[in-house]
């Protein structure tokens, strides 16, 4: 192994926003390794907070009531493009709405129904090139592409038929439809066994090349799961995922390769399209603590939406880990760094690591807003978009203040 020297990353300057203060991101201890089999590894000691404030949200769409073009039922996608228009995808309505840089009401793109440029169980969408937007209809079991004015391009099959709160897939830059699928050679059990079920299910990122009509799979790794299933009133049964459990995150990389994690550990390796591993990035992070406060925040959560299944919610709880997974997302923005959201205490708002391709260390960001965790934020053009959720569970779509000039 060839050890390089020790080396402090260098300072990066910025602008504070609203305020003209100069800031600079701390210094940072690293060290770059090659490994023998010419794998590339970043090691960092712990990043610093943040340095600039929380980014505040300078817009926001979405009422309680008043303009119906302005209400959503369930935002399922939000894309923004090169002009600053935003695209919301609402699942209950079946519409793609697009709204301009000021949060002002457009056009409805589409509309429920299965004809040419409508949907019936649309849950994600991705915008390329800033000419059309494909949508994942899994009530037609399609991928629909229509252009910014919703007149239908094309469609397509999809090539994963799975089903998901979100649609869970996306498109590279070589027109590529990819998406996560998982197998598992152990056998299903109906009714299931009620108490901890376990099981282990090898990963696949699987892809589909529309052109060539060429269907092509990538193995990443295996993946232990756990749920508890319990009995409900209705003499069928819930499943619970296990709050905590560690669980592998893989995410496309548009131009080409994967990034990959465990979730345990502050470690996320970059994978070529054969699945070999070229690249990896450590930080050294103290675990946090799954507290009783957590457990029992937990419990209060499952009782108020659901008063008699505190016994259920309390077994639950006691199979929470004694820790947090170091990492809770990966996230890709348009220039091709890759964000990593930390982990966060009970009441704080996440922290994102910002890394290049070649995971060079480009600095934190904290947003001043909790995005639902459901569905990844969009990072176009030095701006973020996420979705939050009132008091009254009443959606938003909100837009950040612009990124720092070394982060756009």
């Amino acid at each position: 192994m060839r050890h390089l020297p020790c080396f402090t990353l260098a300072a990066i300057s910025v602008v504070t926003l609203g305020c003209g203060v100069e800031s600079r991101t701390p210094s940072v201890e690293w060290i770059r390794d090659t490994l023998p089999d010419g794998t590339v590894a970043a090691r960092y000691g712990r990043l610093a907070e943040p340095q600039l404030p929380p980014f505040q949200t300078d817009l926001s769409i979405g009422v309680t009531e008043g303009d119906p073009n302005l209400i959503f039922g369930d935002v399922r996608g939000i894309e923004a493009g090169g002009d600053g228009t935003i695209y919301i995808l609402d699942y209950q309505a079946s519409e793609v709405r697009a709204f301009d840089a000021n949060g002002r009401f457009l056009r409805r793109l589409t509309s429920k129904g299965a004809g040419p440029g409508e949907l019936t169980e649309a849950n994600g969408m991705v915008l390329i090139g800033d000419s059309a937007l494909w949508i994942q209809d899994h009530g037609q079991g399609m991928m629909i592409a229509v252009d910014l004015n919703g007149e239908e391009l094309t469609r397509v099959p999809m090539h994963v038929r799975s089903y998901g709160y979100m649609w869970n897939g996306t498109i590279d830059d070589r027109g590529r439809f990819w998406k996560p699928t998982t197998h598992s050679d152990e056998p299903r059990q109906y009714p299931p066994k009620e108490g901890l079920n376990e099981g282990h299910a090898r990963v696949y990122l699987k892809s589909y090349d529309a052109r060539a009509e060429i269907t092509d799979s990538v193995f990443v790794g295996e993946d232990t799961y756990r749920s508890f299933v319990a009995r409900n009133n209705q003499g069928g049964h819930t499943y619970r995922t296990i709050p905590y459990y560690p669980r592998i995150i893989t995410i496309v990389d548009p131009a080409g390769g994967f990034w990959h994690t465990s979730g345990t550990a502050y470690r996320i390796a970059r994978l070529d399209e054969r699945g070999d591993t070229t690249l990896v990035i450590e930080v050294a992070a103290e675990p946090l603590p799954v507290t009783d406060q957590d457990r029992q925040r937990y419990v209060s959560d499952e009782v108020q939406s659901s008063p008699d299944d505190r016994r259920v919610a309390e077994q639950v709880a006691a199979l929470m880990p004694a820790f947090k997974p170091a990492i809770a997302a990966l996230v890709m923005d348009d220039t091709g760094r890759l964000w990593v959201r930390r982990t966060a205490a009970a009441g704080e708002t996440p922290t994102y690591d910002v890394f290049k391709p070649n995971g060079d260390y480009d600095g934190s960001v904290t947003l001043a807003f909790a995005a639902s965790e459901y569905l990844p934020l969009r990072i176009r053009r030095g701006r973020v978009y996420g979705l939050v959720r009132d008091t009254l569970d009443v959606p938003s779509v909100v837009r950040a203040a612009p990124l720092p000039a070394y982060l756009r």
